[in-house]
């Protein structure tokens, strides 16, 4: 008896690998034409936070690629401002859907996915990216209340967005890529809620894409400091802009390639995580800080608030 469900194990792992031979094959003949390493066309691609700073770079990559995008942001000039740079990139010059809304907002955020799906007809790609900073010393009597905005930005909205684009992304097999940090592989002193609130991020990313395979794959970015408007006064308005200079030159300093990221730096590795060449890739959450994290220690010990 013993050799007989031997013999049936044997057959039944020898077809599944025959099976899993073919499927390869059959990926591989699609993977690798150099005329559709980025091809969108006919995709559509939802970004939050997307009329201004990574959010913005990202959809106008999109567009460039052929993809129906998604705009959406607080602020309804910049959402159109952004829309109208997504149109003159796009191929075909097609218009984005613009939405203003506050992802912190639980009605405006179904209200966004909502949209989409009557508007296009589906989702292929997610990318939870709206965010906010900002220095959150645990003894600052405010902290709480500072945390809790925070997570309302950071955290909760990737959630929840996620959770109600599950069913879409099920029927397009496709992909949920969200923002995170390069902090999150090295603690850093004052930072205490949005390290917290994107750590979490990480591990959602690679819950879901245990949970979610093979259907839907879930990875994450995490930048190193880029300049955008979280360098901006408006952003950090407690603290002198020339400190801030000087942190970002400092930090600049001690990055390996000797400069900041850019917003297009990150666009680019979304791409990459949502296209057809990163196929075999989920639940990772790739680093894209230009060899920051492996020289990072006590950077924000030269930083005094």
């Amino acid at each position: 008896m013993k050799s007989i469900a031997v013999l049936v194990l044997l057959v039944v792992c020898i077809g599944a690998l025959n099976g899993a031979k073919r499927r390869a094959r059959q990926t591989d003949k699609s993977q690798f034409d150099p005329k559709k390493t980025y091809d969108f066309t006919d995709k559509v691609v939802l970004t939050t936070g997307s009329s201004s700073g990574i959010g913005a770079e990202i959809v106008k990559l999109f567009s460039q690629f052929g993809a129906k995008v998604v705009v959406t942001g607080r602020n309804a000039t910049e959402v159109q401002r952004v829309a109208n740079e997504c149109e003159k990139l796009s191929p075909k010059k097609l218009k984005p859907l613009q939405v203003v809304a506050d992802v912190s907002d639980d009605k405006q955020l179904n209200n966004l996915l909502k949209k989409t799906i009557d508007t296009y007809g589906k989702l292929d790609v997610l990318v939870n990216n709206a965010g906010m900073g900002g220095l959150t010393p645990i003894a600052d009597p405010k902290f709480m209340t500072d945390f809790d905005k925070i997570m309302s930005v950071n955290l909760r909205p990737y959630v929840q967005l996620s959770h109600l684009a599950v069913p879409y992304l099920m029927k397009t097999n496709g992909s949920i890529i969200s923002t995170s940090t390069g902090l999150t592989m090295s603690p850093a002193k004052y930072q205490l809620a949005y390290i917290m609130s994107k750590a979490a991020i990480d591990m959602m990313t690679r819950v879901l894409a245990l949970e979610l395979g093979p259907n839907i794959r879930v990875n994450s970015i995490n930048p190193g400091l880029t300049q955008t408007g979280f360098l901006d006064p408006p952003a950090n308005s407690n603290i002198d802009p020339a400190i801030i200079q000087g942190f970002v030159n400092f930090v600049a300093g001690r990055t390996p390639l000797k400069r900041l990221g850019q917003p297009m730096d990150m666009a680019k590795g979304v791409v990459f995580l949502a296209s057809d060449q990163a196929s075999f890739i989920t639940g990772i959450n790739l680093v894209i800080d230009g060899g920051l994290v492996h020289n990072f220690g006590g950077i924000m010990d030269n930083f005094q608030l």
